[in-house]
């Protein structure tokens, strides 16, 4: 993929394509990111990809004021993508993580987050400290990973974001489908963990595809 150039919907479907193939586990699906890090944005402008710009709307309307001061931690940060949309909003305290190496180094070029975490959304404990966040957003991590989290990835968020406060996640709609992820949802919910809020259409979340944003609070 390296070195083209997307000019239209076409080619930058090839390259989701590309990306979120069938199969791959997550080292293959980590090193197929850091080969194309520096043709994501560029790819995704091709699609209009509404990903970023729909949870920064939906995180404007739950900060009505004082954004300055509501700290969030992008996950699956990739490029920066979200935080440029924060920015926009007025969130100017975020942090990334982000387990692909040239995605973050991306993301440090434009100097768009305070802490770059590299790591990964799964089975693992994030190096970071209990009730540090207001909220969490994530925009497509990557499909095969997405369908299949785990209870633990999800405990992992909540841990970290204050009681009260929200976990934003977005990817195309029939990502939400997935029984694994939908047992894992609706594990913390039975636990008291969090709450669903809302799940939001997004109409053209890349073009001719639809996707969904779910809100969940914090409860514990």
């Amino acid at each position: 993929m390296a070195g083209t150039t997307y000019t239209n919907v076409k080619e930058g479907n090839t390259f989701l394509d590309h990306i979120t193939e069938k199969g791959l586990d997550n080292k293959s699906i980590i090193n197929r990111f850091d080969k194309v890090s520096g043709e994501y944005n560029e790819a995704l402008r091709s699609v209009d990809f509404m990903g970023p710009r729909s949870l920064a709307g939906i995180l404007a309307e739950l900060h009505p004021s004082d954004r300055e001061n509501v700290r969030v931690l992008d996950l699956a940060a990739g490029t920066g993508l979200v935080a440029i949309e924060l920015k926009k909003k007025g969130f100017v305290s975020t942090d990334g993580l982000e387990p692909s190496e040239g995605m973050l180094a991306e993301a440090k070029r434009n100097n768009l987050y305070g802490r770059y975490i590299c790591d990964m959304v799964g089975e693992n404990t994030f190096d970071i400290e209990t009730d540090t966040y207001s909220a969490i957003t994530m925009s497509a991590l990557s499909l095969e990973i997405f369908k299949k989290l785990p209870v633990k990835a999800l405990e992992e968020m909540a841990r970290v974001v204050k009681p009260g406060g929200h976990i934003l996640m977005t990817q195309y709609d029939f990502a939400f489908d997935s029984e694994v992820l939908k047992a894992s949802l609706s594990n913390l919910e039975d636990r008291g963990v969090w709450k669903l809020i809302e799940m939001r259409p997004v109409p053209d979340f890349t073009k001719g595809k639809d996707g969904l944003v779910s809100v969940h609070q914090v409860l514990k």
